[in-house]
């Protein structure tokens, strides 16, 4: 296998027009709770996993009190709407650019061994603010796919940038002959975002024209508002306490 990676491969799946979804740790854990979502609700079948000597160096600790290294896993399972759907997550993205090449290619390339042509990838789009209804932004390795997801609702980047492998998983889909797309939600960056999960996993349901039950996801973003509200009411004592230094001052904000 690669330099940093090592690959065990349990099943090769024989699928349907399959799609790889996949959604990692980051900002507001968009990306990482969008794709444990799925494994949970499609109850997704690991086939392939994934250790990295650059992920980092800690372990997680279980319920019952033992530790795991971290890891990457594929997981696999047809749905009702006859199409295989591939997930790709990890408990971590590796910490080195090298690290982040090679477990994205070796994803790549097994999900294209078992007949993936379109990839997609669930991220975080920060805004610093927060939103009780969070918008999706999307780009596309080609016109045709970025059309489509404008067509369904996804306002399309025009600049910036897609950092770590939400971006790499893509652009390297685009060199091995697949197309790919990246959705992101917007999320403040402060806080676990069930909320932005939840609307990247609509915009993908209209994408795939595969149904996605977010209800859980709903439960979750609703203790996120919550939690929001907590923080806002508490900025705003703060502010009220403060000594007025002048009549210009500005607002502050949660940061």
């Amino acid at each position: 296998m690669n330099g940093t990676v090592s690959e065990e491969v349990l099943e090769v799946p024989k699928a349907s027009e399959p799609v790889l979804v996949c959604g990692l740790p980051g900002s507001g854990y968009v990306g990482k709770l969008a794709a444990d979502h799925l494994v949970s609700s499609f109850k997704l079948k690991k086939v392939a996993g994934y250790r990295s000597s650059t992920f980092p160096p800690q372990v997680s600790v279980k319920e019952d009190g033992t530790v795991d290294p971290p890891m990457g896993a594929l997981y696999y399972a047809p749905t009702k709407a006859k199409r295989g759907l591939f997930v790709f997550t990890a408990d971590a993205q590796p910490t080195t650019s090298e690290g982040e090449y090679e477990l994205s290619d070796a994803v790549v390339k097994f999900a294209k061994k078992c007949g993936v042509k379109k990839v997609y990838t669930l991220a975080a789009y920060i805004t610093g603010s927060f939103s009780e209804s969070p918008k999706v932004y999307g780009a596309g390795t080609s016109k045709v796919i970025a059309g489509a997801l404008r067509e369904n609702g996804v306002i399309l980047m025009k600049d910036g940038g897609i950092s770590g492998m939400n971006g790499l998983l893509i652009g390297i889909a685009a060199l091995r002959g697949l197309e790919g797309a990246c959705l992101l939600g917007e999320t403040s960056g402060y806080v676990v975002d069930a909320g932005a999960s939840k609307a990247v996993l609509e915009q993908l349901s209209k994408v795939l024209g595969i149904p996605i039950d977010t209800s859980k996801l709903k439960e979750k973003a609703d203790e996120t508002q919550k939690l929001i509200g907590q923080l806002q009411a508490m900025a705003d004592q703060a502010r009220e306490a403060a000594p007025q230094t002048g009549r210009d001052q500005r607002p502050g904000y949660i940061g």
